[in-house]
């Protein structure tokens, strides 16, 4: 099954910010945080659920793509509808970047079981997404600002959040972390 199909968008500047801190592509970590969702929502519905599932049937099976959707069909089972509690970040600047084209491919149970858990779960990918972007780049900027004050530099930096990124991947030397890690190993 197909999820996530209309993608995810970001500005050059949130992808700057990711790349800076990552070392893996913003569209991986984004299937990262799918997985971990699928896992929570799959372990919490087997936790709950699985001894009734059990006493319901006289055989059990133990692959998720059985067990997950008889659970769902008990009599007594209640969706969870997990909401997203972070404040989502509010964006500043277009995003005009997809990172995420095409979406991802789950299996069946696993969107059901996304669906139980969650109230809307691709909202809630695009949320945690969100609230990653915008802690990455307030570390970002705190960092590169730090080592201007550190360096007891005089220099003077745009207002705005995006502009100090594009300053900070604009200067010589400038690394991103897959780089400055790549560097290190070649070093060695």
């Amino acid at each position: 099954m197909k999820i996530f199909t209309n993608g995810y968008k970001a500005n050059s500047q949130d992808i700057k910010a990711l790349d800076h801190y990552l070392n893996v592509t913003p569209k991986e970590w984004l299937h990262g945080a799918l997985k971990g969702m699928i896992n929570k929502a799959v372990k919490s519905i087997q936790r709950d659920y699985f001894e009734k599932y059990q006493d319901s049937t006289e055989t059990i099976s133990t692959d998720p793509a059985v067990y997950i959707p008889a659970i769902i069909a008990l009599p007594d089972f209640k969706p969870y509808k997990q909401k997203f509690e972070e404040e989502k970040p509010k964006r500043k600047n277009t995003a005009d970047t997809e990172i995420c084209e095409g979406g991802f491919d789950i299996e069946d149970y696993e969107e059901i079981a996304l669906s139980v858990y969650y109230e809307d779960y691709e909202e809630t990918l695009k949320n945690f997404m969100e609230n990653k972007i915008a802690r990455r780049k307030k570390a970002m900027i705190k960092e590169h600002i730090q080592e201007e004050v550190a360096k007891k530099s005089k220099a003077t930096l745009p207002s705005q959040d995006d502009d100090i990124i594009d300053v900070i991947v604009a200067k010589t030397g400038y690394k991103n972390r897959v780089q400055k890690e790549a560097e290190e190993i070649s070093a060695k």
